[in-house]
């Protein structure tokens, strides 16, 4: 198995948007605990993430599978571009094993996609601006 290529689209406080792709037989892994963005820090809660969409486009042949803890939360023929929005068709997201890092493996053939993640838990913002106006010191956390 060969390393899987990932590019960051979009972090922010509630949403990372990651661009995966690779060959037929390519696997890697997201660590929910990256995926902090720059007006945020950890804190002590557990990272939760969730997946809200997911797309995939491949060559023939081509399968994306994603698992959280050994669990298959998707499993896709990226040759027929498939396209999940579960907020938007079903008002939900995918909160399965929500606390696991995230595994992608592609199968068969070269394959890319994105997956869209939901921040539930585990990070504090640093702009609170609402709360303390344009004094808000944005370098520290609660300031």
């Amino acid at each position: 198995m060969a390393a899987m290529t990932y590019t960051t689209i979009k972090n922010t406080n509630q949403e990372t948007i990651i661009k995966f792709q690779g060959g037929a037989t390519d696997t890697g892994a997201i660590t929910i605990a990256n995926l902090t963005a720059g007006t945020q820090a950890r804190n002590s809660d557990a990272p939760v993430v969730n997946i809200v969409k997911f797309a995939a486009s491949g060559l023939l042949t081509s399968n994306v599978t994603v698992t959280r803890n050994s669990v298959a939360v998707i499993n896709a023929a990226a040759e027929h571009c498939p396209m999940l929005d579960y907020t938007a068709f079903a008002g939900i997201s995918d909160g399965v094993n929500n606390t696991h890092d995230i595994t992608i493996t592609i199968t068969g053939a070269a394959a890319t996609g994105y997956i869209v993640l939901r921040k539930i838990a585990g990070w504090s913002t640093k702009v609170e601006t609402a709360a303390y106006g344009i004094y808000d010191n944005q370098s520290v956390v609660g300031s």
